[in-house]
């Protein structure tokens, strides 16, 4: 066969093997979307700081049963968690060599009031269970002498980052590293996957 006809047969078969190859790889075609301002859409079982426990307690003759680390108000626990997430994000941003100088991050949690079952009558609005420092189960109220049935408790939480765009191959690093900021850092646990959307 001629010298003309071999070259581009290789040429054409070497093609198909890095495209094969890439496959392989897990490269996708979306890696190169521009996602500006994205939005990071969990389900999360929240660090117990995002809570906080009432104001008075659910039985008059008993204390106030809270968890350590809990918040004291709606206000406590609402800044704390915008805080955790900013600092977790912007660590996120960071490592996956973004700028971070004029970006601002907001998410929507709203805390909830959740009560440390530790009473002989749970007759209080709303109780929990924590494990690794993070909000795992919540069950309501009972009457005196009746038993708590828990639920697992997540809740849905978007995160928005303005002021910057990049890739989605990038966004994707970015999201990696900050839920693994928010679980060891701050003890946050999540379940499902996390999407990322445009505003």
């Amino acid at each position: 066969m001629a010298s003309s006809t071999i070259l581009p047969l290789l040429f054409f078969s070497i093609l198909l093997l890095i495209i094969k190859r890439s496959e392989q790889c897990g490269t996708s075609s979306t890696d190169a979307e521009y996602v500006n301002n994205p939005v990071f859409n969990m389900d999360i079982s929240p660090p117990i700081g995002w809570t906080y426990f009432p104001s008075t307690p659910s039985v008059t003759s008993q204390a106030i049963w809270y968890f350590v680390g809990q918040s004291n108000t709606t206000t406590d626990a609402k800044t704390m968690a915008d805080a955790q997430v900013t600092a977790a994000m912007l660590e996120a941003i960071a490592a996956a060599n973004l700028p971070v100088s004029s970006v601002t991050i907001t998410d929507d949690w709203q805390p909830i009031q959740v009560e440390n079952p530790q009473t002989t009558t749970p007759t209080g609005s709303l109780y929990g269970k924590v494990e690794g420092g993070a909000l795992v189960q919540t069950a309501p109220g009972v009457a005196t002498g009746s038993t708590l049935t828990y639920t697992a408790y997540t809740k849905a939480l978007r995160v928005t980052v303005n002021g910057l765009g990049s890739t989605r191959f990038y966004w994707n690093i970015v999201q990696s590293t900050f839920l693994q900021k928010m679980t060891m850092n701050y003890h946050a646990q999540f379940t499902g996957t996390v999407t990322i959307t445009n505003v």
